[in-house]
């Protein structure tokens, strides 16, 4: 069978940035150890000028020139579009997965597909604060609806995502959390004991500025309590608000930046860490959490959108309500005090971890779709 997968790939040896194309190098590397597949992973680059064809391991690898024009202009008409579905009819897979938005708009393509839901630009553009955020939020709910109508076969990475896709698609949806590396099933605990780490962009949606007030309110209550953060600013204002409170309160010791973390250097942190934080006000599945969870590291997080499906309250950390870095304070305080505490909670995450986000189970279960949609005779849907 003929897969092609539509995604953002990095080139062999440089630095995975990015969340979906964490996911597309932990699932490219499951399916290809399956027999019987060929995989082709297709990527539309700015900036490039010609066509490249490479080799990762077994998978064919094929980077396109993208397009200049606006992301959403682009899925829509532009020339981007039209070059990759050309360049899928010459290709002839059996199926295409998309794991990007250009698989949202309708075509002439009638080369089976699914698309996998990773998440919704009309919600991320308004919650990250972005330039003319509530006109392109309107846009993208229009795409995003009128585009996963259209299809006969989704996949949804978590119950958050299933439930928003469900009033909108008569398709078959198939519930497959996202993979992860499996190295990070393999990091040895050396853990220091107080040390935090937040992981992701720094920025307003996942709401850096509540873990750290929440250290900082550990701190007072003479909690040793350290916090390492694991990525870069998104949103200048916002970060030097972050720094601010950080020298006004005389943090300077407690809160380091590491800034982009490699996938060395992160695994090196979760080994050494004693809990992830991760207080955001919208998120689908963070590969962060599931990153943790293989680990063995508890994770502190809020209840709302995707981390209640990953985290469970009490066993593998805690929840607390978006905003509320008090209550964040308390659980990193009760995590902090409580050796066995965090060992059990550590312990029941890995477990957790193995059972949905190793790349091995979720590629069997990814199999598994591409077999349905093979033999499902579906018109064409995008």
């Amino acid at each position: 069978m003929k897969i092609a997968i539509f995604t953002e790939y990095p080139p062999k040896g440089a630095p995975v940035r990015g969340g979906v194309a964490a996911v597309a190098v932990a699932l490219v590397g499951g399916l290809t150890k399956l027999p019987g597949l060929d995989v082709h992973v297709i990527w539309l680059e700015r900036g490039r000028t010609a066509v490249a064809v490479e080799q990762d391991g077994s998978a064919t690898i094929h980077r396109l020139p993208g397009s200049r024009w606006p992301h959403i202009a682009d899925i829509l008409f532009g020339p981007g579009k039209r070059r990759l579905l050309k360049y899928l009819d010459a290709l002839q897979p059996d199926i295409v997965h998309f794991q990007e938005t250009y698989g949202l708009v309708p075509s002439r393509m009638r080369i089976p597909s699914v698309f996998t839901v990773h998440g919704f630009d009309h919600l991320n553009v308004v919650a990250d604060n972005e330039r003319f955020g509530r006109l392109r939020s309107f846009l993208w709910r229009h795409v995003e609806r009128f585009g996963l109508a259209r299809h006969r076969h989704v996949i949804s990475i978590t119950p958050y995502v299933r439930a928003m896709i469900e009033p909108i698609t008569t398709g078959a949806i198939y519930d497959i959390d996202n993979p992860i590396d499996e190295t990070f099933f393999t990091i040895q605990r050396r853990e220091r004991p107080g040390r935090l780490l937040y992981v992701g962009t720094i920025c307003e949606r996942k709401d850096t500025l509540a873990a750290v007030r929440a250290v900082a309110i550990a701190v007072q209550n003479s909690i040793p309590a350290t916090l390492e953060i694991a990525g870069g600013p998104l949103d200048g204002p916002y970060y030097e608000k972050v720094k601010d409170f950080i020298t006004d309160n005389h943090l300077e010791g407690c809160v380091t930046f590491l800034g982009h973390a490699s996938r060395e250097l992160l695994r090196q942190k979760l080994a050494e860490a004693s809990a992830l934080v991760l207080p955001s006000w919208q998120e689908n599945a963070p590969m962060a959490i599931a990153e943790a969870m293989a680990a063995g590291v508890p994770v502190l997080s809020t209840n709302c959108c995707g981390m209640p499906y990953m985290v469970t309250e009490g066993v593998t950390g805690y929840l607390v309500a978006p905003g509320d870095y008090m209550a964040l304070a308390d659980r990193i305080s009760r995590l902090i005090s409580n050796d066995p505490l965090r060992k059990r909670m550590g312990e029941a995450a890995c477990a957790t971890a193995l059972q949905r986000f190793h790349p091995n189970i979720v590629a069997t279960k990814t199999y598994q779709v591409y077999l349905k949609v093979a033999g499902s005779n579906q018109e064409p849907g995008v």
